[in-house]
């Protein structure tokens, strides 16, 4: 009897709250996870496109480009483009592996690079119907990525997402950006 009242106290009383730590020592600090922001965003376009875009419609993704040289990529610009890929794929959308295709520009060290005459070879071969395309500007301490999804019979964007991320020594790397 004594231990039954003490349960039923004890599931009465409201549970202890727990609070984060306000800072934690460098030693210890875990940045955030870009592919978490990624992701995040790619399920927002994914919800936007819900009723615009069949899962069967073939998505084409090129390598996200810095946009003070649209020209150019980096490390980080191709992993922000497989990842965003990664997802749709994990999603059921049906997405083409760059790497396979001879109608993309491929540059070693460059990343892929839709090229206006390319869009037109693959509006002609119908092999995709949306290219999954973005950029990213470098700040001192965030880098802020601009994404869409870009339907290629005309060129009309379905879908848009912005996110930034945290200016980790991780995505210095990426970018081949030393330290300030």
């Amino acid at each position: 009897p004594v231990i039954g009242l003490g349960l039923l106290v004890g599931g009465c009383l409201p549970e202890l709250e727990s609070y984060p730590l306000v800072s934690q020592p460098l030693s210890v600090y875990q940045a955030p996870d870009v592919k978490l922001a990624v992701y995040r965003a790619a399920d927002a376009m994914m919800i936007s496109i819900q009723e615009k875009v069949h899962k069967r419609a073939t998505i084409l993704p090129a390598s996200f480009v810095d946009e003070q040289n649209m020209d150019e990529t980096t490390p980080l610009g191709r992993m922000l483009s497989r990842q965003m890929a990664g997802r749709f794929t994990q999603s059921g959308y049906k997405v083409l592996e760059v790497k396979l295709r001879n109608n993309l520009l491929l540059q070693k060290g460059k990343g892929q690079f839709l090229l206006s005459e390319e869009l037109s070879k693959i509006r002609e071969t119908n092999e995709a119907h949306l290219v999954l395309a973005g950029s990213y500007s470098v700040a001192k301490n965030r880098v802020f990525v601009s994404t869409q999804l870009i339907r290629i019979s005309d060129g009309v964007t379905l879908a848009a997402e912005d996110f930034s991320m945290e200016m980790t020594p991780d995505v210095r790397k990426l970018l081949g950006v030393s330290q300030f």
